[in-house]
């Protein structure tokens, strides 16, 4: 189906899609069979609208689908937990998201990290677990083998969706964020059903919510925090900004989503017993200055860079269903690093070997 009747729906009847169209769009998307300007009116229409969550779900099936599989069995699946978020906050943290990744692996659940390269920051979390010495273009079977071994495998995203080149160029010519932004983060392509997802504005929080219910997400937060500071029209500092994490510079409005249910909710980080900080002792740098970050805090570092890992780790080890609640949670990835199983995954992790194709 060519793509001028979709453009016709959304742009001159203001229609929301179907989850079940909205796949169709992508699928045709994916085919080849739009033009770059379609593709660019498509894109730029939605993002004015605001993607919807039947239109994010819709998106996803069609993305999972097109995936390249990991061979996991539905029992190992059952048990993922990814941590990818939006990007594109523009805060210019260190990848808290990546270190709570290994720091709940380390304490007991199987991650399996979703991510890229830096597009919109100066280090991804592929960039700054590579500086770290640790795989980051390991095959699906690999990928596989290490979330067996070690309870963590990362899984580069743009390897693993090659059907996403359709649409790269128009997306980088674009250079506004689009459905993409929020479809990504939902299509892990081993299969986790429990994640954290942190989104780069507030609004999206119950919309990204609502999707993953459509989509059967077992257990999940969506968040977005605040830090303090936004970028304005010409990308200054003004008042009241915000992060696609949990935030300890700030509050964050959170969803919890639960065998279908979506809870909405706010949290300090007074609230789970830690101080507040600004966002100025949680800036990063490149993939080398973060590398050093995150083995700073694994190897015992004391402070507001630790306390925003322990709070995010302990997301993720409530949607693994680790623990009952966060500060339960944070206690727990606290004794995780301070037993050193932080660092010796990092090791253990940084000394496996790719199988040359």
């Amino acid at each position: 189906m060519p793509l001028q009747p979709y453009l016709k729906r959304i742009i001159e009847g203001h229609e929301i899609l179907s989850r079940a169209d909205a796949a169709e769009l992508l699928q045709t998307i994916l085919r080849g069979e739009a033009t770059e300007l379609e593709l660019a009116a498509l894109f730029s229409s939605l993002a004015t609208r605001g993607e919807a969550p039947t239109e994010i779900a819709g998106f996803v099936d069609t993305m999972r689908a097109a995936a390249t599989p990991v061979p996991l069995n539905d029992a190992e699946r059952i048990l993922l937990v990814d941590t990818c978020g939006t990007g594109a906050d523009s805060s210019g943290t260190f990848n808290i998201s990546t270190a709570a990744a290994l720091v709940a692996a380390a304490a007991g659940a199987t991650v399996a990290k979703h991510g890229n390269r830096a597009v919109t920051s100066q280090c991804g979390s592929a960039d700054v677990l590579e500086a770290l010495g640790i795989p980051v273009a390991l095959s699906p079977a690999e990928g596989a083998a290490s979330l067996r071994k070690h309870r963590f495998a990362f899984f580069h995203a743009p390897s693993l969706h090659p059907a996403m080149k359709t649409v790269m160029p128009v997306r980088r010519a674009l250079s506004i964020r689009t459905i993409f932004h929020l479809v990504g983060p939902l299509s892990n392509p081993a299969g986790a059903s429990a994640q954290i997802v942190g989104v780069y504005a507030p609004h999206l929080v119950s919309v990204v919510a609502n999707a993953m219910a459509l989509l059967d997400t077992r257990h999940a937060f969506v968040v977005h925090g605040e830090t303090g500071k936004a970028a304005d029209a010409d990308g200054g500092a003004t008042s009241h900004g915000g992060m696609d994490e949990f935030s300890i510079s700030g509050r964050s409005q959170f969803a919890e989503v639960h065998n279908g249910i979506v809870t909405l909710g706010t949290l300090t980080p007074e609230d789970v017993g830690l101080n507040h900080a600004s966002i100025e002792a949680l800036q990063g740098g490149d993939a080398r200055t973060n590398a050093r970050i995150l083995t700073a805090i694994f190897a015992g570092e004391i402070g507001p860079r630790r306390d925003i890992v322990l709070l995010n780790a302990a997301a993720v080890l409530v949607t693994a269903e680790l623990v009952p609640d966060l500060p339960t949670g944070i206690a727990l990835a606290a004794r995780t690093i301070d037993s050193g199983a932080v660092t010796k995954l990092v090791s253990a992790l940084a000394g496996t070997k790719r199988t040359e194709p």
